[in-house]
């Protein structure tokens, strides 16, 4: 997204990395697979842009700041909500490819965490907020109307950040932003929060009571990890944290936080668990993302200084393409003291983002395609101007 100009100061955080553009360092045979160039092809790419546009005020590409949307800044906090015309919080559509860690995304059992180590080492526990980043990029082969769509989303959040720019230069305020900047080398990705991966489940309303001859059975009977399937996979449901390959060791101290089951679903709109996403997340993989825009104010009380964090929230994530690129291997995270790791085991979304459907298009095949046919009609990850693109 696009963010301060570039003379404000801007800081990266921690584990996400800004001035890196997803079209460099990508590993062989990612640009070489035939998959992106078939979207262009078969026409999914103009397909999913025509639907973005069709969704008006609800897609990030078609609107612009303070034209369809306002911020509100809290009393208490001074953080900044940004809210639509009609006093909701502002929940828009995002479209794009997911990149792997070295570029922002992170999909791990600890997630977001971080922690000093040594004596000042604090493990993950019930309290801790821990989230998952989706950082994404222009698709790969996309057409020119694709490539306008992610631009124009740039252009928005940009929009956004430098409403404030010049004032917070002025009081010499620091802004850390997770929106990219458009017209800033590599300032091309951006980086969703998806929610709490972890959360204490609801307590039952009313224990049942318990046959004393049912106890030693059950006591007795030997505990076994199963996966979840069919109707046992809902929206909100809680599962244990152990169905994640790197999940364990003195790294967690969860004692009743269980792993949350987000709204994130697969081609088919059908949710995916969350043991599955790091194989349906994986880079190349296209998304739709159903996101609120964030702006989180901290002062400091000696410097008189506030320091600024925008951010966007994904509450839906719906697959629009799957990628054909190999799953990066977890491997669980050590703590201080901690043994080696163990070896590896064989929403309510808005009326538009819920309607989004992928239109079924049968793949090119790649040898009887031609090569010209894309080259004339497609763009890669290009840079643009502030204008919206057509």
């Amino acid at each position: 997204m696009s963010g301060a100009s570039p003379s404000s100061t801007v800081i990266p955080g921690p584990n996400i990395i800004l001035g890196r553009s997803a079209s460099k360092d990508l590993p062989p045979p990612y640009v070489d697979s035939p998959i992106f160039a078939q979207r262009a092809e078969t026409g999914l790419y103009d397909e999913i842009a025509d639907q973005i546009a069709q969704m008006n005020t609800e897609a990030l590409a078609n609107i612009d700041y303070p034209d369809h949307f306002t911020r509100v800044i809290e009393e208490w906090s001074h953080n900044h909500k940004y809210m639509d015309k009609e006093g909701n919080e502002l929940r828009v559509a995002i479209v794009g490819e997911v990149v792997g860690p070295a570029h922002g995304t992170i999909l791990r059992a600890h997630g977001n965490y971080f922690s000093r180590y040594g004596d000042d080492f604090k493990p993950i526990d019930d309290k801790s907020k821990i989230k998952d980043t989706l950082a994404l990029c222009a698709p790969t082969c996309a057409t020119t109307k694709m490539s306008n769509t992610f631009l124009n989303q740039l252009n928005t959040l940009g929009q956004v950040t430098d409403a404030d720019t010049d004032k917070d230069i002025r009081k010499g305020n620091v802004c850390h932003s997770i929106f990219p900047r458009e017209g800033v080398q590599n300032h091309d990705i951006i980086v969703t929060h998806m929610l709490p991966k972890y959360g204490v489940p609801p307590k039952p309303k009313r224990m049942a009571k318990r046959k004393l001859d049912e106890v030693d059975e059950e006591a007795a009977a030997p505990v076994a990890l199963v996966l979840p399937s069919g109707d046992n996979i809902k929206f909100g449901a809680h599962y244990e944290p152990t169905l994640l390959e790197d999940y364990g060791g003195l790294y967690f101290n969860h004692v009743k936080a269980k792993l949350v089951q987000l709204d994130v679903r697969d081609t088919q709109n059908d949710l995916i668990g969350p043991w599955k996403f790091y194989d349906a997340l994986k880079p190349g993989t296209l998304v739709l993302v159903l996101a609120s825009l964030h702006c989180f104010v901290m002062s400091d009380e000696k410097s008189k200084r506030e320091r600024k964090v925008y951010q966007i929230n994904a509450h839906s994530v719906c697959v629009l393409a799957e990628s054909d690129q190999p799953v990066e291997k977890r491997t669980r995270p050590i703590a201080p003291n901690d043994s080696a790791p163990l070896p590896d085991r064989p929403s309510t979304s808005s009326v538009a983002f819920s309607a989004f459907r992928v239109p079924v298009i049968p793949a090119a095949d790649p040898m009887e395609s031609d090569n010209d046919s894309v080259v004339g009609k497609t763009s890669s990850r290009g840079k643009g101007k502030r204008a919206k693109r057509d």
